[in-house]
């Protein structure tokens, strides 16, 4: 498809730090992980003094995924924009990596950045020292597609306006990102709870676009590692990095069946695979709450791609 060669990839610096590092967000994310004037960014604790994407620490670079809306080349920009998948996101990335002459220390991706982070590693193993992908496997299973599905009908509902569709959709999202236990702990009323999906939704509405959304889910429900290629061992004996996994359990989205599916199958094709649970009731939102253990997390993984000899 001549459109990944023709895409355009929105992206932004933060640091001047001598480890390069590069950062891929998740289903609603974009380039502004850090904070910066007029935008709150989706990581921005990791970025304050002392922590681990400091300036003076780290380089980073925040790419927008192919198919989402802050910047880079998507369905609202290209007229009948394809049916997207994982792999064809980082065959974008791939081809801005090589054109603008990158190299990076790091490699880390959250959710659905995590899937394209794995493909990207495949795609181009020489350009990074590390890996380290959170709360994702090595392919979508029949239960995060019906996750998405439900999303999705409401996406394409025709009687409802783009914004309420947006904001429906993100509200039946927010209950597979959090738990049980995390919602139980948390509000003790229905009306509460409402209040607190309709903010999220209108939140997103107000930030986000319907085609873009549409096509995100479509990546993730086609992220398939093996697909065309062969075992999942078969595969990731391609990887040549060390891989770090950062998972939560409970996880709706992603659970722990199919994280060890990932890792199992990384050990067996030989791949030094180190894989760290979440300590939190919150579910996959965990990696967004749960700051001092997600830094621990980073800071192994900058670790092992500033000492790595690759």
């Amino acid at each position: 498809m001549t459109l990944h060669n023709e895409a355009h990839t929105a992206f932004r610096v933060t640091g001047t730090g001598p480890v390069n590092v590069l950062l891929l967000h998740a289903l609603t994310g974009g380039p502004d992980a850090a904070d910066r004037e007029g935008a709150k960014g989706w990581w921005a604790p990791l970025f304050k003094a002392g922590a681990p994407l400091a300036e003076e620490i780290v380089t980073v670079w925040t790419p927008n995924l192919f198919g989402s809306c802050y910047g880079s080349t998507g369905p609202d920009s290209v007229d009948d924009f394809p049916e997207l998948s994982t792999r064809e996101q980082a065959q974008v990335l791939a081809n801005w990596i090589r054109t603008s002459g990158l190299y990076f220390d790091v490699l880390i991706g959250g959710s659905l950045g995590g899937m394209v982070a794995l493909e990207l590693a495949l795609l181009v193993p020489d350009r990074f020292k590390a890996l380290g992908v959170i709360g994702c496997g090595a392919r979508a299973d029949a239960w995060l597609w019906g996750i998405n599905e439900i999303q999705r009908a409401i996406l394409k509902s025709a009687n409802l306006p783009d914004a309420e569709a947006i904001a429906l959709a993100r509200r039946a999202g927010m209950l597979t990102f959090r738990t049980p236990a995390s919602f139980d702990g948390r509000f003790s009323s229905a009306p509460e709870l409402r209040s607190w999906l309709a903010y999220h939704g209108d939140a997103l509405a107000a930030r986000f676009t319907r085609k873009s959304y549409l096509a995100l889910l479509d990546a993730m429900d086609n992220h398939d590692l093996g697909k065309d290629r062969g075992s999942l061992t078969e595969v990731l004996s391609g990887l040549r990095l060390p891989l770090f996994i950062l998972a939560m359990d409970p996880d709706l989205m992603f659970p722990r069946p199919v994280v060890e599916e990932l890792a199992a199958a990384a050990k067996e094709a030989g791949v030094r695979c180190v894989v760290d649970w979440i300590d939190s009731i919150h579910g996959h939102d965990s990696f967004l709450i749960e700051w001092k253990q997600v830094e621990t997390w980073v800071n192994q993984v900058l670790k092992e791609g500033g000492s790595c000899a690759c």
